[in-house]
This record gives C-alpha cells, sequence and structure tokens, in this order.
C-alpha cells in the first residue's frame, strides 16, 4: 500500500471509530437523559424537580444554560426551602431552562452523528472517482454548450490534427528577416555600451541551470503539486515524500545526476500517457501523466529558463528599445508653452506614468514567475485560490476587465471615443510550431546545447491511454505540452515579439493574459495594432481565432447615436469577457443566452452529485464561483449598475436551476432539505446548517449574492462621477495657478505671455500633467470596501472574515436557540479533518 492511500485509509478508520465512539456515546446519554425525564415527570415538587435536573448535570458532561450558574443555583434552590418569597414562577423558570440544556444535547449529538454520516457517504463515494478536474485549457473558444463524449472525440481528433501532423507554415528564414527588420533598430551598439538586443542575448548566453537543493527542490515539489502532470495517486505520494527529508535527499541527488547527464536527456523508450479530461468550464483538455522524477527535472529547467527570460526581457523594456507615450503626448512646443507659464511638465503622479508602472507590475510577461519561491500554476484558469506573490490568470482576467472599463471611462472623457481590439490565438499551445520556437530563440542568442534539448523536448512520444493497452504511439511534431513551466517559457518567448512589435509600431501597450490579446486607444493605433497581430501571427506559422476576435468604438455620452462608429480596417466581432459584452456606451453588458446554455450543465452536473457534500461543492464551484467570475468582479469603474446585473443574473440563476424543467425544492436549501430526507431520514433542519461553516458542523454552502451586498453600500451609483469631480478639482487648481500668475507670484513665467493659458489648454494633456485624474483612475480600479453588518450575534468572536459574520448574524439566533451556541456539535466529536482533506480535491465532472 502506498503512502497516499495508507493516509485515506487512516483518516477513514479515525473517522469511522470517531462516529462508532459518538454513537455510544449518544444512546448512553439518551438513556440517561430518559431516566432524568421520568424521575422528573413522577416528582411533584418543583423544588425537588430541579434538585433532580442539577444532580444530573453535575455527574453528566452536559453544557450548561449561558444564562445560568448551576454553582449559583444549587445556593438560589438552598434559599428556596426556606424563604417564602421565592415564588413558584421562578422555580419552573430554572426547571424549563435545565431540561432545555437536556434537549440542546441531545440535538447537538444528533447533528454531530449527521455530520459524520454526511461526510462518510462524502468519503466513501470521492474514493470511487479520481479522475480529478484538471487545470487549463486547450481553448479554442468554447465552453459548456460543447458537452457530451461527441465533443470531445471531435476535439481530441482536431487536437491530433495539429500536434502529430509536421508544420509547414513556420519557414524560419522568413522569421529571422522579420526578426532582423522588428529588433534592427535596436542592435547598433556605440563603443562603449551594448544595444538593448545586445544585452537581451547576452543574458541568454549567460544561462546556467545549476544543481538543485533540498530548498530548491521542495518549490518545485510544490509548483507541480498545482499541476496536472501526475495521477492522483502520483500527486498524494509526492506529497508524502515532500515530508521525508531522508526521501527528499535521495530524489536531489538522483535529479542532480540527471541535469549533469543532461546532455543524454530523452523521454525514455515508452511512450508518455495522455488522457483527455474536462475542466470546470465544459473546455476538453489533452494532459501528459509524467513520472515523478521526469516531471520534477522538466520543472526545474523551465523555473530556471522562465526566470532568465523574465530578467532579460524586463532589462529590454527598462532600456529605451520599448515606446509608451500617452494616447496624446505632449509635443516640444506644448511642453515650452506650459514652462512659459511657469508650469511644471515633469508631473510624477500622472497616469501615464500609474499605466506604465501597471504593465510592468501586473502584465508584462505576466505568465513568467518573478522568483523561483512563485509556486503558481502558470495555466491555471479556474483555482484562484493559492497563496503566491503573483496573480492568477483569474485574477489577471478580472483585473484587465476593470483597466478596460478605466480606460473607456477616462478615454471618452478627455477624447470623445475609445477603440477596443480583442483577439486570441486559435488553439495557441497545440498549433505553435517547433520551428518558430527553435528560430526566435536562436535569435535572442540561445546555445545551440539548450535548443538541442528543447527539440527533444517538445518531440515528445505519447499515446492515448484511454484507448486501451495496445494503442500506437506517436510523436509530437507541432506545440508544446501543457501546464510545463518550459512550455510556458517557450510561448511568452515568442509572444514577446509581438508585444514589442504592437509596441514600436503604436506606441502603445499590447495587454496579454497567456495569448488573449487586448488593444485600446485611438482607432488609428488600434488598425495598426490590427495589421501588425496580422502579420505577425502569419510569419510565426500561427492562425487568429475569429470566434474570439473583435472591435469596438466607444463614444461619450450624447455621440453615440449621433455618429456611427466606422470600423474601416478592424476585425467584426464582439468586444467579450466571459459572459460578458461590451456595449457602445462602455457598459459590460450580460449576454444571458451564454448564461442559460450553462444553466442546463449545471442541472445536469447537481443532478449526478453522488453526496450531499459533492453536492454542495459543485454548487460552490459552479454557481458561487464560476458563474460570478463570469459576471465580473465588483469595482468602482463599473459601479453598482453592475452589480445590480449580477445579483439579478443570480436570482434568474436559482429559479431556472430549481424550476419547472429543473431540480426539485423551489430554490437551493428546499432541495437540500429533500436530498437529507430522503438519504438520511431526517427533517426540521435549520437554515443556518446548510450556509454555516463546516467548523461549526455546518455543509459551508455559498451564498453568491452576499459577496456583492457587502461592497454594494460602497460602490458608485456613477463611476463617471470620478472622473467628472477630478476636472472640477483639476479647475479649481487652474484657478489658483491663474491667480498667482495674474498677481505675479508664479516663478519662471516668460517675458513673453501677457495672459494666463485658458482651461483647456491648461487640461490639454491631463494624462501627463494630472494628478486628480491619476487619483481618479486608481480609485476607479479599486474593489469598493466591504461594510460589515452590525455584530449581535457574534460580537465575542475574533472572525474577520465578513461573509462569514454576514451569515452567522442571519442564522445564528435560530441555530442558538436549537444548539444552544453557534456550534451545532462539539468540534472534537466532528470528522473536520477529513472535510479539510476532501475539499482539497477539485471539482469533479459525473456526466
Amino acid at each position: 500500500m502506498d503512502a497516499s492511500n495508507a493516509t485515506a485509509k487512516s483518516m477513514r478508520d479515525i473517522t469511522t471509530t470517531k462516529l462508532a465512539a459518538l454513537s455510544a456515546r449518544r444512546q448512553t446519554f439518551e438513556a440517561e437523559r430518559k431516566r432524568i425525564q421520568a424521575a422528573v415527570a413522577v416528582t411533584e415538587d418543583v423544588q425537588k424537580r430541579v434538585q433532580v435536573l442539577l444532580t444530573a448535570f453535575d455527574h453528566l458532561e452536559i453544557e450548561k444554560p449561558q444564562d445560568l450558574s448551576t454553582a449559583n443555583l444549587h445556593r438560589f434552590l438552598h434559599q428556596s426551602r426556606h424563604d417564602p418569597s421565592l415564588s413558584a414562577s421562578m422555580l419552573l423558570g430554572w426547571q424549563a431552562k435545565l431540561e432545555s440544556a437536556l434537549d440542546v444535547r441531545a440535538r447537538r449529538d444528533e447533528h454531530a452523528l449527521l455530520f459524520g454520516r454526511i461526510v462518510m457517504e462524502w468519503l466513501e463515494n470521492s474514493e470511487n472517482n479520481l479522475n480529478a478536474v484538471p487545470g487549463d485549457a486547450l481553448d479554442t473558444g468554447e465552453s459548456f454548450e460543447q458537452i457530451g463524449s461527441q465533443a470531445m472525440h471531435d476535439q481530441r481528433k482536431e487536437w491530433e490534427s495539429i500536434v502529430f501532423a509536421q508544420h509547414t507554415a513556420a519557414e524560419p528564414q522568413r522569421i529571422t528577416t522579420y526578426l532582423e527588420q522588428l529588433f534592427g533598430s535596436t542592435e547598433q551598439s556605440g563603443k562603449l555600451a551594448l544595444s538593448p538586443l545586445e544585452n537581451l542575448r547576452k543574458s541568454m548566453a549567460s544561462f546556467e541551470l545549476g544543481h538543485l537543493t533540498q530548498a530548491s527542490l521542495s518549490t518545485c515539489i510544490e509548483g507541480l503539486l498545482l499541476t496536472e502532470l501526475l495521477s492522483e495517486q502520483k500527486k498524494k505520494a509526492l506529497a508524502d515524500f515532500s515530508n521525508n527529508s531522508l526521501i527528499l535527499g535521495e530524489m536531489m541527488d538522483v535529479l542532480n545526476m540527471q541535469i549533469d547527464a543532461l546532455e543524454s536527456w530523452t523521454w525514455g523508450s515508452e511512450a508518455i500517457p495522455v488522457v483527455v479530461r474536462r475542466a470546470l468550464n465544459g473546455k476538453y483538455r489533452v494532459y501528459m501523466e509524467e513520472e515523478i522524477i521526469q516531471a520534477l527535472l522538466l520543472y526545474h529547467i523551465g523555473m530556471k529558463w522562465a526566470l532568465q527570460l523574465k530578467v532579460a526581457f524586463t532589462a529590454f523594456f527598462h532600456s529605451g528599445a520599448w515606446l509608451q507615450s500617452s494616447r496624446k503626448p505632449m509635443s516640444a512646443s506644448a511642453r515650452r508653452h506650459r514652462q512659459d507659464h511657469g508650469l511644471s511638465t515633469s508631473q510624477s503622479s500622472t497616469v501615464r506614468n500609474e499605466r506604465r508602472d501597471q504593465f510592468i507590475d501586473q502584465y508584462f510577461m505576466a505568465q513568467l514567475p518573478n522568483s523561483d519561491d512563485t509556486t503558481v500554476d502558470e495555466y491555471d484558469d479556474e483555482d484562484d485560490d493559492q497563496q503566491t506573490n503573483r496573480k492568477s490568470a483569474i485574477a489577471l482576467n478580472q483585473s484587465l476587465l476593470h483597466l478596460i472599463s478605466t480606460e473607456a471611462l477616462t478615454q471618452t472623457h478627455l477624447y470623445g471615443n475609445f477603440t477596443i481590439l480583442q483577439s486570441d490565438f486559435r488553439w495557441f499551445g497545440p498549433s505553435l510550431p517547433h520551428p518558430t520556437i527553435l528560430t526566435v530563440l536562436r535569435f535572442f542568442g540561445m546555445k545551440p546545447f539548450w535548443l538541442d534539448f528543447l527539440e527533444k523536448f517538445m518531440k515528445a512520444p505519447m499515446k492515448f491511454t484511454q484507448d486501451g493497452p495496445d494503442t500506437s504511439t506517436h510523436v509530437r511534431q507541432c506545440g508544446v505540452p501543457i501546464q510545463h513551466r518550459l512550455s510556458a517559457a517557450l510561448g511568452e518567448a515568442v509572444l514577446f515579439c509581438l508585444d514589442f512589435a504592437v509596441s514600436k509600431s503604436t506606441e502603445t501597450n499590447l495587454y496579454r493574459v497567456h495569448d488573449d490579446l487586448w488593444f485600446w486607444g485611438s482607432k488609428p493605433a488600434a488598425v495598426t495594432a490590427w495589421q501588425t497581430m496580422q502579420e505577425f501571427a502569419d510569419v510565426m506559422g500561427l492562425s487568429l481565432n475569429p470566434s474570439k476576435t473583435g472591435a469596438l468604438e466607444v463614444r461619450k455620452a450624447g455621440t453615440v447615436e449621433d455618429q456611427p462608429s466606422d470600423l474601416a480596417g478592424l476585425p467584426t466581432g464582439d468586444t467579450q469577457s466571459g459572459f460578458l459584452k461590451m456595449d457602445p456606451r462602455g457598459r459590460w453588458v450580460l449576454d444571458y443566452s451564454q448564461v442559460e446554455k450553462h444553466i442546463k450543465q449545471v442541472q445536469k452536473e447537481l443532478s449526478a452529485s453522488p453526496s450531499v457534500f459533492a453536492w454542495v461543492q459543485a454548487w460552490n464551484a459552479y454557481v458561487a464561483r464560476f458563474f460570478s467570475r463570469s459576471f465580473g468582479e465588483p469595482a468602482r469603474c463599473l459601479g453598482q449598475p453592475h452589480m445590480d446585473m449580477a445579483i439579478e443574473a443570480h436570482e434568474k440563476i436559482e429559479k431556472a436551476i430549481f424550476g419547472p424543467d429543473g431540480l426539485s425544492g423551489g430554490n437551493v436549501l428546499e432541495h437540500l432539505r429533500h436530498m437529507l430526507s430522503e438519504r438520511f431520514g431526517v427533517a426540521d433542519i435549520p437554515d443556518g446548517f446548510f450556509y454555516f461553516p463546516v467548523e461549526l458542523g455546518g455543509l459551508g454552502l455559498r451564498n453568491p449574492v452576499i459577496p456583492l451586498l457587502l461592497r454594494y453600500k460602497n460602490n458608485e451609483k456613477n463611476p463617471r462621477d470620478l472622473i467628472e469631480r477630478a476636472f472640477e478639482h483639476e479647475e479649481e487648481r487652474y484657478n489658483r495657478d491663474g491667480k498667482s500668475f495674474e498677481e505675479g507670484n508664479t516663478f519662471n513665467v516668460s517675458k513673453h505671455v501677457e495672459s494666463f493659458m485658458t482651461f483647456d489648454e491648461y487640461v490639454a494633456f491631463a494624462e501627463e500633467t494630472s494628478s486628480h485624474l491619476q487619483r481618479a483612475y486608481t480609485e476607479l480600479l479599486d474593489m469598493p470596501t466591504e461594510e460589515p453588518v452590525d455584530r449581535e450575534t457574534t460580537n465575542y468572536l475574533d472572525s474577520t472574515d465578513l461573509y462569514e459574520t454576514w451569515m452567522l448574524e442571519l442564522y445564528g439566533g435560530e441555530i442558538k436557540q436549537k444548539y444552544g451556541g453557534l456550534a451545532m456539535g462539539e468540534s472534537r466529536l466532528l470528522p473536520i479533518g477529513l472535510v479539510k482533506m476532501l475539499q482539497k480535491e477539485r471539482v469533479r465532472w459525473q456526466n
């Protein structure tokens, strides 16, 4: 038995033992409770009834009523025997409280037993289903509507036609010529300094892999466990290995021996198993399942090369070769004009500088790590809960959505219009030609040793295990394997050329998340960017994806109907993110037709969930997380209207899921109540049980509306007001500067200037001069702060989770009345450890 199975069996045995002990304890207590109740029933004197109950509390493990001290009660009872003024009603009150506490203990034990049975149901079904949902997509631009085995076979067939075919569209000489023209202006060096391109080549040539240490091996293990390159059994085994220093030492020695013999490295004599799996969003993906040592070696190499490329490309960005300017840059004459009026032309807090800083910090080469302790899965577009110092693809997409809205608000105010262009590459990872990768890296100065190694890495022998043991082996001829650090590095090296080409041709940045491309600014700049993208794709042997390509011109309010947009030279198609499309006013609006297709699939998945906890996990993944992300996270640039749209959408989703043609119950709680009644024979379940965290004995069901309501009050009713207020402050500053000028208190004024400039001249280059506009720009990007509910039920808790506090305040009164407190069972009796272990597994498709 391997270590991972031993751990699972141990957890099962511990939980089974705990439940058996709990059942025995409950039976013993129930017998005692009946005896006590019988004794009370036959006792006529109220003082003696209280004494019977009080004696029972002294001898049994029963939690005392919160507002009653049993020590005091003994003394009060003594007083009542000799003090006629102590009323019978007071004694009856004490009796009622003690009897209620007996009932609370019974309900808590009953709840703990129910909770354990629900968890064991989850464990038993979990052990029968080991095909976890993987991380990244073979992104074809399709999603949930492509479901069922036929869609899987169709996508696999297309994937094979790309990956196993010799690519002829990429011509190394043509690529080299293109790169020489693109980087030619940066190549010529002076006598004393190297050019940006020469520095880049020097950095590439200086690469050294180095040996692994136990610390760096641990980092590799952490990163590898976030991928789907290992089977579930191998993942669990590797997680166990990471806690054993002796095994780590042996693994490190073997890996360093392989590093020393890297020149003779191969994939081995047998083909690597590959499997087709389905992701949370419904996309099918092809994964290699590698041996542990092989996967760790490649992860280490990939990490080191990714770091080297990030350093080299970042240095190139800061070299002066990378062109960035405002949409309306300040000319030399305009700069002199401001200086002649005694105004500064070198503000630091400006939109132009903010935009540049955010680009380099968040978006530039975002798929490459900043340090070797970064363990985020570069390809993961599903799980944003990882502890990392870098944003996941999910977080980047959300930030990008907010940035686009902020730019639309800013640019339409400044220039009256805003043009946005969106595209991506069709099957980018699988279709990336090997000659393209090798030619680009050769141009950048990579040594032949590494070029040879990469060619062997890319030409992996593979076979589909799902086809049976006799399936044939195929050697990859095109593309790079998914979820490899090395694959991410190779893809980024190629796309770096596109980033620079767009910057060079437009003096504006191209924003990317993987191979999703976004560009915005003036219409002429967008047309140029589109031409640059098309040329790059043609030269590199890639194809842009028509289904995810589109453009839109946003006009300032009041001009949309008057002047129809002219998008000549730009692609047709919607501008969309998740379930959202941008309208001509720059608002993200919900495409509910997409939501409806996903609802049907969610109904199937929930219906097929084999256990109550699996059902809850599926609800949390699909409804509370997937739908919420697809609607866009709240931000001040989106305002309350966007939150209203998302809240209304969630209402429609729940009504549709539990509608006449959907699941039973009418709503999520009633459906779960029906499940519990059917499976466990229980009734009279309080609402809080479903929403409370598992630590308190709840199911941890997530309500997707509460996170929106927490931030609603502090969001903008009209985001455009922030821009308007910025220019009101700018006008106040203009008046102060004008008054100072007229009074002769302004320094460095040219003697040829007789009167102060107009307000239009003053704000003509606001992106480069206005700190007020920069402040509004950054505020628009912020998420509104959460507004906590008043704490009454939970005023004694230390919890800082405002979502949890909302739920505890909403349902806490009912729970406290039934269970004597917010905890529905004693924590030591609940299998919390087993729940935490099962929650680490990703949500699985049942259909």
